[in-house]
Parts: structure tokens; C-alpha cells; sequence
């Protein structure tokens, strides 16, 4: 069943020997696949979309993104990071704010720097 969703198209850059071999590949495996031989690359920072994203982001949102990338269930935050797993449920949910000695917690437990939970 295909879903319709408004997603910014992936844009991949491939370089190097064999790139050509591998575009051909690619062209065959995936189905409307669009190739442009574009060299002007465009900082991801500039794009209004991420700006919008960045911009929406809560720290909530982040936690929730690195704890997903590490694998881990809230359980096994919980015991990693000595914070009470209905804590970091409420804390994923944007219920309960991210003070700074929680958010060194995190980044330690999650292997990141702390900055990334204190969101203005």
C-alpha cells in the first residue's frame, strides 16, 4: 500500500570509482528513481524546510531520536541513566522540561553532548 506523504526528496551524492556502476544498479532497483548530474552542492541549513524542522524541534523530540538510535527501551535508559523511567516517558512527551543536571545524565547514558536536550 503507498502513502502519500509531503517528504523533502533524498538527495545522495556518489563519487568516486565505480560511482557509475552503482548509479546503474540503483536505477534499476528503484522504481521513479531520479538522476541529475548536479555538482552545486546546497548547505541542508539554508533549505527553508529544515529551518521549519529545526525550528519545531523539542527536546523531547531529540531525546526520544537518540534514545531510538541507540537501541535502547526506556527501561534500559532508566538503568543506565539513574532517571525514573515514568520520568523519561513524561520527558519524551514534552510534560516534564530537561533541566541541565538531567540533561549530562542523558548525555552521558546516551553518549552525546548535553547541549543537544536544552533547547531554547
Amino acid at each position: 500500500m503507498q502513502v502519500h506523504a509531503k517528504t523533502p526528496p533524498i538527495d545522495v551524492r556518489i563519487t568516486g570509482t565505480g560511482a557509475d556502476i552503482l548509479v546503474d544498479i540503483l536505477k534499476k532497483s528503484i522504481k521513479g528513481l531520479k538522476v541529475s548530474s548536479d555538482d552545486e552542492a546546497i548547505p541542508i541549513n539554508s533549505d527553508p524546510w529544515f529551518q521549519k524542522l529545526r525550528n519545531s524541534r523539542t527536546s523531547g523530540d531529540v531525546l526520544w531520536c537518540y534514545r531510538d538510535n541507540a537501541g535502547l527501551t526506556l527501561d534500559e535508559l532508566s538503568k543506565k541513566s539513574g532517571i525514573a523511567k515514568s520520568h523519561l516517558s513524561e520527558m519524551e512527551n514534552n510534560k516534564r522540561p530537561i533541566g541541565l543536571k538531567t540533561a549530562k545524565k542523558l548525555a552521558e547514558a546516551l553518549n552525546c553532548d548535553f547541549h543537544r536536550f536544552i533547547i531554547a
